[in-house]
């Protein structure tokens, strides 16, 4: 393993940009073989999914009453599964080995897309719940499960692999190289000109070839077995450096303690106008957004119900309650926040769900059109360029302040597309929603490790990613009616609108940090 690098803190933003591919170079051969999978896999993943949506409307449900519907439900079922996925299998690597569930999940992998590409071959008329329908959704099953498999383990494998001085290391090259091949299917779009949508899909499935033969060849059994060795010594020798400075330590975890120790005040209730806003919320999702919509209902239930039921579980579930009140979500603070966040967590989805379509249709007959996929994949490098930047610009910034900013800067751009469709307003708004992310999801993830008292950390992180997943099962319920309604695939078009109502609902996390800050934001104790 190479050297420890300098920490974050003590680096330049361009030196945290460059890092990941100079320990890169460096790295043992256990880990190559982990990262150059994970970013052929990263490659084909987002390749696949941006193309998924359209996929499904312009073929598979061609001709039917809702084929934008449709389409995006088939897309909820793929990155919501995968979640669902994870929780199941996640822990196949620590029972059968990093090496085995990888090239296990790569089966998967690869015989899901095989049957996903063939499906229009084998079946060329489409139709809902036709072969097509069938055999597409066949293939999406196998690649949930393969990844459900998949990304846990390579997790696993760096955990496994590197000690507590290199893991940080290790962890952030798996990052950039994830963010390196979200960006590659931006160059695909002469790919597709020439052999369509399902073309691409080969394509992407032989680089799935090549990730399981460079996985099976890179990561040998006796690869895995000597960096599982040199992990272990490594840490075993950091293991006699700490219990020499045990006392440093045992004060450095009281001053930790003190930090967190805030949860017992963070039980507290919902302020009275703090509920008058989520009130306020639901109902102009309520009686603004288009009847057809389930929108209304679903975030009245998510702003409105859950919160009520926090505010009166003592009184419903009496000695039940006690025994729940240890769970995160128990901490109303806690809460509040991560679903708070929710609104604006939709336009992340939108990069995969609206945006290739909307680019595609809106920009009809133009460049944007004709290369869609370099403007829908143009977030992952420049968050993999903009993080460090912003972090180190923001060091000394206090969280809670980064988060109520970052959520506006980040919601703000919508209302860009709201105000006309050109490649100026589309530019704006990917660059200064990536500044906006990048200014606030570093934070959210701090928060939630400030927040959990002492030795509860690992539960509040793994609470804190839930919304993430009802975020991608809210979005497709209605993001398919309001492409339909608005950018159809023939017909008048009103994109406009469409992004005035996504503009707004992003809007309302920023309104609702702010109404919560001398609530939620007091308990907030350190700035970076």
């Amino acid at each position: 393993m190479a050297a420890p690098t300098p920490s974050s803190e003590q680096q330049t933003p361009l030196q945290q940009i460059t890092q990941p591919f100079i320990d890169l170079v460096h790295a043992p051969r256990a880990l190559w073989g982990i990262n150059l999978a994970y970013f052929l896999e990263g490659w084909v993943y987002f390749g696949m999914l941006g193309y998924l949506a359209m996929h499904f409307s312009d073929f598979v449900f061609a001709g039917t009453d809702s084929p934008d519907v449709h389409s995006h439900h088939m897309v909820m079922v793929l990155t919501a599964g995968i979640t669902i996925s994870m929780f199941f299998l996640g822990s196949m690597a620590d029972k059968f080995g990093v090496r085995r569930t990888l090239l296990t999940a790569f089966v998967f992998l690869l015989a899901g897309r095989i049957i996903w590409s063939a499906a229009p071959v084998v079946y060329p008329d489409g139709g809902l719940w036709s072969g097509t329908h069938w055999m597409t959704m066949a293939g999406i099953l196998l690649v949930v499960i393969g990844y459900g498999m998949y990304q846990p383990a390579a997790y696993a494998g760096v955990r496994l692999f590197t000690s507590s001085k290199t893991a940080a290391m290790g962890y952030a090259m798996l990052y950039a190289l994830m963010n390196l091949g979200g960006w590659l299917p931006s160059f695909f779009s002469g790919i597709r000109n020439a052999i369509g949508i399902t073309g691409a899909f080969w394509v992407y499935t032989g680089i799935t070839v090549v990730a399981v033969i460079a996985t099976f060849l890179i990561l040998t059994p006796k690869v895995t077995r000597d960096a599982i060795t040199r992990a272990e010594k490594e840490r075993a020798e950091e293991k006699d450096a700490a219990d020499a400075e045990k006392t440093t330590q045992e004060i450095a975890d009281e001053k930790t303690a003190a930090v967190t120790a805030a949860d017992l005040a963070s039980k507290a209730p919902i302020p009275t106008h703090l509920y008058g806003v989520l009130l306020a919320i639901a109902a102009a999702c309520w009686f603004l957004l288009p009847d057809y919509m389930s929108l209304n209902r679903i975030f009245a239930g998510v702003f409105v119900a859950l919160p009520a039921l926090l505010l009166t579980a003592p009184q419903l579930l009496g000695p039940a309650y006690r025994w729940l009140a240890e769970h995160p979500l128990s901490n109303t603070k806690f809460f509040f926040f991560i679903f708070a966040l929710i609104p604006v967590q939709t336009l992340f989805t939108y990069n995969w769900l609206i945006l290739p379509q909307y680019l595609e249709r809106a920009f009809e007959g133009g460049f944007v059109s004709e290369n869609f996929e370099f403007f829908a994949n143009m977030n992952p490098i420049m968050i993999f360029i903009a993080v460090p930047i912003i972090t180190a610009l923001t060091m000394k910034k206090k969280v809670y302040s980064m988060m109520i900013i970052g959520t506006f800067v980040m919601a703000v751009p919508a209302f860009l597309l709201a105000l006309d469709t050109s490649i100026y307003t589309l530019m704006g708004f990917l660059v200064i929603m990536t500044i906006g992310e990048a200014m606030w999801q570093p934070r959210f993830l701090q928060y939630a490790a400030e927040i959990a008292p002492e030795g509860r950390t690992g539960a509040y992180m793994g609470v804190a990613q839930f919304p993430w997943f009802l975020t991608k099962m809210l979005v497709p319920l209605y993001s398919g009616h309001m492409l339909q309604k608005y950018v159809p695939s023939e017909g008048p078009r009103d994109p406009e609108t469409m992004w005035l109502y996504f503009a707004l609902l992003a809007m309302c996390s920023t309104i609702m940090l702010i109404v919560a800050k001398g609530w939620v934001g007091k308990d907030f104790k350190t700035k970076s």
